[in-house]
């Protein structure tokens, strides 16, 4: 009795073990690597998987998003190089600049992304949404409204002020406080670079790290320049949120906030 029952169980661990292969297998299916450039979309977009991508492990993901009147088929080519390098896949979107609230594109976006995340084993703690110009400031936006998106935030431009600074939705739980990087140049406007820097005090005081590094010149900002500074800052902080995230305070007053956070973007 105890022999069979032993044989039922090894057959029953066998089992298990092939149909989770199996799964997995299936789950992600059959992927495309390289630089995928779809205009039959929505809006269109462009989709980069390093050549050497396999579904056994989890890869970072970076959203990036171009600025006002750009290309997201020519925005990507500046990334695809550190991309390749560090082994990062990349999203970009040819989005429209949002011009009402809410935002069709934003759910669209989002949507896509999901949809990569099926697709792709894309490790959900290392997921970045950075931009350049208006892009840095939408993708701000984006991080503060959407922190369980995204694992972080970077920017190449003044991200602080803009369109959707009336709408920027900080954070009361420490989980949702998504570290941020801005790379700006020194001769921003002066009335925007007072108004960021207010902004900036105010994210920091609710508790937000924020990270600003000022390029001496307009070609340090460009993105072939600043994406490797990007990616580095990105692995840095991923690793420091991953550590941060196994020694999560589950109080019950960190639980409220999480739930008050929830609420008010969900009004």
């Amino acid at each position: 009795m105890k022999r069979n029952r032993s044989f039922l169980f090894l057959f029953l661990v066998g089992f298990i073990f092939v149909f989770g292969q199996m799964s997995y297998t299936a789950f992600f299916g059959e992927v495309k690597t390289g630089l995928q450039n779809v205009a039959s979309d929505q809006y269109g977009y462009s989709f980069y998987v390093p050549p050497d991508y396999t579904p056994d492990r989890g890869w970072p993901l970076v959203v990036v998003l171009h600025d006002e009147g750009d290309l997201g088929e020519e925005y990507i080519q500046g990334w695809l190089g550190a991309a390749k390098e560090r082994g990062f896949l990349i999203f970009c979107p040819n989005y429209p600049v949002p011009r009402d609230f809410p935002y069709d594109s934003e759910a669209w976006l989002l949507k896509h992304k999901r949809t990569f995340q099926s697709q792709y084993h894309i490790d959900p703690n290392r997921i970045l949404v950075t931009g350049s110009g208006f892009g840095g400031h939408y993708a701000l936006y984006l991080g503060l409204r959407y922190p369980e998106e995204f694992a972080a935030v970077a920017s190449v431009g003044n991200a602080m002020s803009g369109r959707f600074q009336r709408l920027f939705a900080f954070s009361f739980a420490k989980v949702n406080r998504l570290p941020v990087l801005i790379l700006k140049g020194s001769e921003d406007n002066a009335d925007d670079s007072e108004k960021a820097t207010a902004e900036l005090k105010t994210m920091r005081s609710r508790g937000y790290v924020v990270e600003t590094v000022e390029a001496k010149t307009r070609e340090e900002l460009s993105v072939a320049n600043a994406s490797p500074h990007i990616f580095e800052w990105f692995e840095q902080v991923s690793l420091e949120r991953e550590s941060g995230a196994r020694s999560r305070s589950w109080s019950p007053r960190q639980k409220f906030f999480e739930w008050a956070d929830n609420l008010l973007r969900n009004r």
